[in-house]
């Protein structure tokens, strides 16, 4: 339903808008005295590098004290924002959640003037996550690591907190309107600052948000274009005309070229604004992505595909031309780069450990004085190769079955869960680990631990934000493995599952027939009932020959592809059973529900026992 408004406005917002590719294009209403088009070559390009730029931030940082990081100078080189990092237990137990992902640290906010000796506390803030001067290089609006948005005039010298995080909205990039009255932030979300209210951006899904300027006339924007995606383009406003340079989101430019994702932290990108030449640079994770402009390099962060221990990240430093890449492990992929080029400096996991990059000598400073408790350490590796598994694996199933038994086991403690079983099933059933139709085209960016709890050699968290997000692990000598998804096996829900299955179960043994086919109206004539009946009154046939056994209980929320993320937000069961004759066994799965009640209550009897074990 949203799908269809959403093409009902656009298809209202288009009416009398021609689009034509590698065109400039009027973006309002048709008007015979001011439509005009114009070929690429219409642009005047801007050639020069930034290096002056650089020059000049440096001229003006040798006037700052060395005790503050310098993160942001103003357009007009009067203004210094630079901070001070802070040890916040508060942060330091959210990063140690960050399984991968940007972390966030308390650092205290500085406005420094040097050439009035002007040193200014603006307070303190989680890390920054992005800012934007506005067109004028009067207002710098930043979202901090809460995701609150703040403008801090540089006029009048005041701080506005003008967006406060509403529970679960996430921001990580900002750019300016041109009259700078709105915000918008991630190329989707439009923000009127006066009213402090979220405009629609199907409503203006064609204006265009400042990125930076080009030249006099032109500006490097991110807007939507008439298939509502997002895109980077040159942008003429007094001709209220541009051209579409890619499709993605903008990270940065030295007015050589653009940098830009395909979609938020995914697929780095590189544009030539003269040649619109594309080229890729990382196809993973990015969390960070800069161009040098004093030498047109390429500086980012992004998952290490080969991590040991804590170093999950990779710092690369990359020529785009020769594609000559330098490569720093590292524990955190959050960084700042220094208005001089000459440092990075990196946000850490926890408040005590100081760590920046020396790009002019290639050496890392500073100390790591705490690190991940080698449990937590361990549980984060299993989780991230699960989805490296899950997401990156092309090979064989000789050789997935090899992998697999890296990060899954089976147990029976405290309860029979079958992890490794239940993925070679689904591998064998999809030939991929994971159904292409149930995941994204990508792997995550970011997966947190929710919650976490190890109690000696056994550990239970939950990932949250994904179908599989309750997990149970054991430890097996130093290492832990995945052993069920959505199991619960100290919850009451389970026990309580477990004896009403095992009651059940105790009926046929007896021949009880009518309290084993009491679950089914006996009146009642459906395919469902009968069949169900069929299958118990047969167990009871061979009852003397048989021994059943119960095996693994899954908790699920609703239906497929829900799995209980919680004990007590399980509306469904489903229960292994394994039926031994001689040497044979048959597989069966019991569901039970409680949709409609306080209690579990069994349903049916499955001969189909593998679609327990499809992982959505």
């Amino acid at each position: 339903m949203k799908k269809i408004l959403l093409i009902i406005c656009t298809v209202i917002l288009l009416s009398g808008c021609t689009i034509k590719e590698n065109k400039l294009t009027i973006i309002e209403k048709p008007d015979k005295n001011i439509n005009k088009t114009g070929s690429l070559d219409k642009w005047q390009f801007e050639l020069t590098s930034q290096k002056n730029m650089i020059d000049k931030n440096k001229e003006l940082l040798q006037k700052v004290d060395n005790n503050y990081l310098p993160l942001i100078v103003s357009p007009d080189y009067s203004t210094v924002f630079a901070m001070k990092n802070l040890n916040d237990l508060k942060y330091n137990e959210k990063n140690s959640k960050v399984i991968i992902g940007n972390m966030i640290q308390m650092i205290e906010l500085f406005v420094l003037k040097p050439s009035t000796g002007l040193k200014k506390s603006l307070g303190k803030f989680p890390a920054i996550k992005n800012y934007q001067f506005d067109e004028n290089g009067k207002q710098l609006a930043f979202i901090d690591g809460e995701d609150n948005v703040y403008i801090y005039n540089l006029e009048n010298d005041t701080l506005q907190n003008v967006l406060t995080k509403y529970k679960y909205r996430n921001f990580n990039s900002i750019s300016w309107s041109k009259d700078s009255k709105r915000l918008m932030f991630d190329s989707r979300m439009i923000f009127d600052i006066a009213s402090k209210e979220f405009i629609s951006i199907a409503v203006d899904s064609y204006t265009p948000f400042i990125k930076k300027q080009y030249n006099d006339e032109t500006y490097i924007v991110e807007m939507k274009n008439n298939k509502y995606d997002n895109i980077v383009a040159l942008y003429n406003f007094e001709e209220k005309s541009y051209t579409q340079i890619a499709d993605g989101i903008y990270m940065d430019s030295d007015n050589l070229n653009i940098l830009y994702t395909l979609d938020n932290s995914q697929g780095l990108q590189i544009v030539n604004l003269k040649t619109f030449e594309s080229k890729e640079i990382e196809n993973g994770p990015i969390y960070n992505a800069n161009i040098l402009k004093s030498t047109g390099e390429i500086i980012y962060t992004t998952i290490n595909p080969h991590f040991e221990d804590d170093d999950r990240y990779l710092l690369v430093i990359i020529n785009h031309e020769t594609m000559k890449k330098k490569v720093q492990r590292m524990c955190t992929p959050t960084y700042y780069l220094s208005p001089t080029e000459e440092m990075v400096y990196f946000i850490s996991n926890y408040g005590e450990n100081e760590i920046s990059y020396d790009l002019l000598n290639t050496c890392i400073h500073g100390s790591i004085t705490s690190n991940d408790d080698a449990d937590l350490s361990n549980i984060k590796s299993t989780v991230l190769r699960m989805f490296q598994l899950d997401y990156n694996f092309t090979g064989s199933y000789e050789e997935y079955e090899k992998e697999a038994k890296k990060i899954y086991a089976n147990t029976e403690y405290p309860l029979p869960q079958e992890a490794l079983s239940n993925k070679i099933i689904d591998y064998k059933r999809f030939n991929t680990p994971l159904p292409g139709n149930q995941k994204e085209s990508y792997m995550p960016p970011t997966l947190i631990l929710d919650s976490i709890m190890i109690k000696n050699n056994y550990a239970s968290i939950n990932i949250g934000r994904f179908f599989i997000n309750s997990i149970e692990l054991i430890k097996i000598e130093n290492d832990w493995c995945i052993v069920g998804f959505s199991t619960h096996p100290e919850s009451h829900e389970v026990k309580e599952v477990r004896e009403m299955v095992q009651n059940h179960i105790n009926a046929i043994i007896k021949g009880d027939s009518k309290n084993a086919l009491s679950h089914w109206n006996d009146k009642e004539d459906d395919e469902f009932s009968s069949n169900n009946r069929k299958t118990v009154q047969n167990l009871m046939n061979i009852k003397d020959k048989i021994s059943i056994e119960i095996g693994e209980v899954e908790l699920w929320s609703m239906s497929d592809p829900h799995r209980a993320e919680s004990p007590g937000s399980a509306s469904e069961a489903r229960v292994k059973i394994f039926v031994k004759q001689g040497d044979s066994i048959s597989k069966y799965k019991i569901t039970l529900s409680r949709r409609y009640q306080d209690n579990f209550s069994i349903v049916s009897w499955d001969i189909d026992p593998l679609s327990i074990s499809q992982l959505f």
